[in-house]
């Protein structure tokens, strides 16, 4: 046998001065009752009136008690075994826009800042899941392989800027095959997941074409799409790095990037996902959580 809490053992040291507490008390009842009783030829009458072995048996059952609690509360353990656990949590691929496209601050402070926190509130919002994170622009990576550590996936997090993919554009079919393969396969020995999901954070700007294919490859690897649009109608210019100025056309205009939001839902729609447009409360992360847990 073993003890979880052997600790708390030494407090069974107390229990026989527990005991020398009631042999003191009743020494103090006798001399009392003596005093009372004003000599020893009296003292036997009132003795009489008291079971004294009732008394003994109440002290006793007293220590039998304490001493019971003391060794309950360090957790006596006996016996091993081996148990296997299966893991049921969902295994979920963020797929971040970092295009260019994404430094625009049609919404306060930007797509991909806000893209960004919602992605890190959807993390505290998880247990038990395994996460990936995958960004892309003209082409896709993936930053952050499945995994338990949702710490280290908020570290490659807070490291996402617009320069994290060096090839320009935005090749969003190419994402989500990437976020596709960063899940794994279908079924793995000893893994028994609930679901396969991926959070595409994106302004839905697509330069490259095919999400009808990537559609098509989700559906076959059993993966559901939820789609977070960042950016509004009205749009905003595109920043060119830290100087100030925005990217403009030949013909020296501002370029204006708007959020498309139709790619998005139909991936969401296409797989039997949901398609929310980024707000600042962050409401459409609590509905994609509630929708990950079920």
């Amino acid at each position: 046998m073993r003890f979880a809490e052997p600790v708390i053992l030494w407090a069974l040291f107390a229990v026989p001065l527990l005991a020398l507490l009631f042999v003191y008390a009743g020494l103090r009842r006798r001399r009392a009752l003596g005093a009372f009783a004003g000599s020893e030829a009296h003292l036997a009458r009132f003795e009489g009136e008291v079971s004294t072995h009732r008394r003994a048996a109440k002290a006793i059952a007293v220590l039998v008690a304490v001493t019971a609690a003391i060794v309950a509360a360090a957790r006596p353990q006996w016996g091993q075994g081996t148990e296997t656990i299966t893991r049921k949590g969902i295994d979920l691929a963020i797929v971040l826009d970092t295009s260019k496209s994404m430094a625009a601050a049609d919404v306060a402070p930007s797509r991909l800042a806000r893209g960004v926190r919602a992605a890190s509130s959807l993390l505290d919002r998880l247990e038990g899941d395994r996460i990936a994170l995958v960004t892309f622009a003209g082409k896709a990576a993936v930053s952050c392989p499945l995994t338990l550590d949702h710490e280290a996936v908020r570290l490659f997090l807070d490291a996402v800027d617009v320069e994290a993919v060096s090839v320009p554009g935005t090749a969003l079919a190419a994402a989500i095959e990437a976020g596709v393969r960063a899940l794994g396969p279908l079924s793995t020995e000893g893994t028994e997941a609930k679901g396969r999901a991926l959070i595409v954070i994106s302004d839905g700007e697509d330069h490259e074409g095919g999400v009808e294919g990537a559609i098509a490859a989700a559906k076959r690897a059993g993966v559901v799409v939820y789609g977070i649009g960042c950016g509004t109608d009205q749009g905003a210019p595109i920043p060119q790095g830290e100087s100030g100025a925005y990217k403009k056309d030949a013909q020296g205009k501002l370029v204006t990037t708007r959020l498309d939001e139709r790619p998005l839902r139909n991936l969401a729609i296409e797989t039997g996902g949901k398609y929310y447009r980024s707000t600042g409360a962050e409401g459409e992360v609590d509905e994609i959580a509630k929708a990950l847990a079920a």
